[in-house]
Parts: C-alpha cells; structure tokens; sequence
C-alpha cells in the first residue's frame, strides 16, 4: 500500500468559494479516477503551518496505480490546472505503509 499526501497553499486573495470548489474536485478523484483506494481532503486546520491551505491524502494498493492516478486526465487536465490557477506553492510525498 502507497500514500500520497498533497498539501497546497492558496494563493492570497482567492474566494471561499473557489476554495471549496477546488476541495470538490479534489474529493471527487476518488469516484472519477480507478485505483484510488481511500482518499481524504479537507482545509488545513493551522493549528500549526498554513491556515490558507488544502491537504490530501490518497492511498494507492500499488505504484502502478498511483502512475495511473498522475497521468489520468481529470487529474491532469482539470485539477492540476486549478492548482498552478489558484495555488502559490504545494509540497507532495509518497511513502510506503
């Protein structure tokens, strides 16, 4: 089993409103792309780090399909484009559970 965590930092300015959509469309790779075993995403509590920021984690049974998951168009052609759209900076990582 793999884990990606995703964390985005909004950039300033940019409405609520946008900001839950980006969080829709993120929630919904789970339905929209196979292979997704569990994911979660939800705005940063800043408690500590970002307030101003969109975490997510998805886990993956194996490599092959997060590869799908990287190169599967809804997540490159709509919501990697919300991200370089909407989002200053972002960090991801992968690690085996």
């Amino acid at each position: 089993m793999f884990r990606h965590i995703f964390i985005g930092t909004f950039k300033e300015g940019i409405s609520d409103e946008i900001k839950s959509k980006v969080l829709a469309d993120l929630r919904a790779m789970q339905d929209k792309i196979l292979g997704v075993v569990e994911l979660h995403a939800d705005f940063s509590t800043g408690w500590v780090g970002s307030e101003n920021s969109v975490v997510m984690t998805v886990d993956f049974a194996s490599k092959a399909e997060f590869d799908i998951y990287m190169t599967h168009p809804y997540h490159t052609e709509h919501v990697a484009k919300q991200g370089a759209e909407y989002l200053s900076s972002y960090v991801a990582a992968q690690f085996e559970l």
